[in-house]
């Protein structure tokens, strides 16, 4: 992730200067690629960490795909199921409130306890010029406060050779979680109520302010959310290039739902969180998958201070899929007995061995690539997929809660 301080240029990550988001370079996915996850099943929700999440069974993902030797994220869905789902996370410390517990009302004062947060507000607040205010724990420092502007983005695009079949029910939506107990994963919506009768989400720019940006994956206009389309809150995606997706949000505590009784205001707020998210309730049948690559977590001062997005796009990462394995100049039958002989490894090939995309094994897509170039120059450029899932041997996360999604979460 990287964080802008408000001016022309972009502040990018440095361990010692944003606190809580360092993450070993060896976890870029792509040379330009900012960090988007390590090992997602593992990591949970956490300072420092981007959680990519699947639950449920019937969503699955893996980090460790390749396009074009490209590392990217894969998010898989296949089956019916009434409970599951899968995003992103990124969580931003915002300090500790100096609550000790819920105030909700009733007996949930006394069961809910705030567990005081250990991580000091991340620095990206002083560096805009946020005011520095008085944190129990961390002394006088900046926090987040109204005006700010948070801005999420990341690049996506559906699998090539994984179509999305069937839409979920909640088709992907990018939003901000403001939480007044950090890393919570205590979310409960009160069925499907728009705001939290109780535990620790104060608000959700998507299910509270009706601000969500969704992919309008099946295309036909329309998502949950009934007033997006009128509101131009919806994007579509494609399988031959990326799609860069963005939600922004500027902070305003006068608009918050709270929760139940209870009125919290930016200075309650212990965690920022960015989320992707998306799944179904209502045992719809799936298929299909979705890539992402280059997520970027901005905060600007104030509006005047926004800049354009810079997120790269993840084609400066890769390369040009070639099926032209002995480099003759031209794609032929001797190539397809190239990838023929080499067909079946699952590491350590290269394009003498057929491997056509990069990605280190011989598979079908290599031949797809070798069919879209026959008869063409080598250099041509094809596209080439990530093996389907079964092939790439997803990892299935089933009655697992990972992040926030112990309880229902959108």
């Amino acid at each position: 992730m990287r964080f802008s301080a408000g001016t022309s240029a972009i502040v990018p990550l440095a361990c010692s200067a944003i606190a809580g988001l360092c993450i070993s370079a060896s976890t870029l996915f792509g040379a330009n690629a900012t960090v988007l996850d390590t090992d997602p099943n593992a990591d949970g929700l956490g300072f420092g960490k981007t959680d990519a999440f699947a639950y449920g069974g019937v969503y699955s993902q893996t980090d460790t795909a390749v396009y074009n030797g490209n590392q990217i994220l894969v998010q898989t869905q296949a089956g019916a199921s009434g409970n599951s789902g899968a995003g992103i996370s990124v969580p931003v410390s915002n300090g500790e409130n100096g609550r000790n517990q819920s105030l909700d009302g009733g007996s949930n004062q006394d069961v809910n306890i705030d567990v005081p947060n250990a991580t000091a507000p991340n620095s990206v607040f002083a560096t805009i010029g946020n005011t520095p205010v008085t944190d129990p724990l961390h002394g006088q420092v900046a926090k987040l406060q109204n005006g700010n502007v948070l801005r999420f983005s990341m690049w996506v695009r559906e699998d090539p050779n994984s179509h999305i079949t069937a839409a979920p029910q909640i088709e992907p939506v990018i939003k901000f979680e403001f939480w007044k107990e950090a890393l919570s994963t205590n979310a409960d919506t009160s069925g499907g109520v728009p705001q939290p009768s109780y535990g620790d989400k104060i608000v959700d720019t998507d299910q509270h302010l009706g601000q969500g940006i969704w992919i309008d994956l099946n295309k036909n206009g329309s998502v949950i959310d009934g007033a997006a389309a009128s509101q131009g809150r919806i994007r579509t995606v494609n399988t031959t290039s990326w799609t860069l997706i963005e939600a922004s949000y500027t902070v305003n505590d006068a608009d918050w739902w709270g929760i139940a009784d209870d009125v919290y205001t930016v200075a309650d707020v212990e965690e920022v969180r960015a989320v992707m998210f998306w799944g179904d309730f209502a045992n719809t049948n799936l298929g299909g998958s979705l890539w992402f690559d280059n997520l970027q977590f901005e905060v600007f001062a104030n509006v005047a201070a926004v800049t354009p997005n810079a997120n790269p796009n993840p084609t400066l990462s890769e390369g040009v899929s070639s099926a032209d394995f002995n480099k003759n100049g031209i794609v032929d039958g001797a190539d397809f007995l190239a990838w023929q002989r080499g067909y079946g490894m699952t590491t350590g090939a290269v394009a003498a061995n057929g491997d056509a995309d990069s990605d280190g094994d011989v598979d079908a897509n290599d031949l797809t690539v070798w069919k879209n170039q026959f008869g063409t120059p080598g250099a041509a450029p094809a596209i080439a997929s990530v093996p389907e899932p079964t092939a790439l041997a997803l990892v299935t996360v089933t009655s697992l809660c990972i992040g926030a999604v112990c309880r229902r979460r959108r």
